[in-house]
């Protein structure tokens, strides 16, 4: 019987830590996406069998978006772009630490292909250290480095993109038709 009243005390101090975190609005930062608003886009990119593209819809089907090319808004993944520079040197000259920086740039647009968000560019850079006697463990490094900042990437575009509703875009297509002669 006395094992059983710690327990329910720790018990109790856990739920009461769990309702205050709950009550003050603490939220864990990147846990989640809020939903994608956008019901159905069109998507493509210059590299339709590429890793960021195949990223990126499967993020889009698991937040309920339905792909398909007759769709009223266009994803366009415009430009992909990956960087590796040394950012620290040995006293042999030779780099220590590297530099890897990913960048996507993308647009939404009509079925006009008029812009309605972007073109933008969204952007994410990691930092490893090049062990000139782990050879095969530092490449292994740099290509999990490459599947995070992808990962990385696709989460930024899916934030952005669900800011983004059906209404606000038709809203920026209606400013766009009043502004043409």
């Amino acid at each position: 019987m006395p094992l059983q009243r710690p327990r329910h005390l720790l018990s109790c101090a856990v739920l009461g830590a769990s309702l205050l975190l709950s009550g003050c609005g603490f939220h864990l930062r990147g846990t989640s996406v809020d939903s994608v608003k956008l019901e159905e886009l069109a998507v493509s990119a210059r590299n339709s069998y590429g890793p960021t593209y195949q990223s990126v819809l499967e993020a889009l089907q698991v937040n309920g978006v339905d792909i398909r090319s007759s769709a009223p808004y266009h994803l366009q993944l415009l430009d992909e772009r990956k960087e590796r520079r040394a950012v620290t040197y040995t006293y042999r000259s030779t780099p220590a630490e590297y530099e890897l920086t990913s960048e996507l740039t993308f647009q939404i647009s009509d079925r006009q292909s008029r812009p309605l968000i972007g073109p933008e560019t969204l952007s994410t850079q990691r930092v490893y250290v090049n062990d000139k006697d782990n050879l095969i463990g530092t490449s292994e490094e740099e290509a999990l480095l490459h599947r995070e900042m992808l990962q990385d990437l696709t989460r930024q575009l899916m934030f952005r993109l669900s800011s983004i509703s059906a209404s606000d875009l038709a809203a920026r297509e209606q400013a766009i038709d009043r502004q043409a002669p």
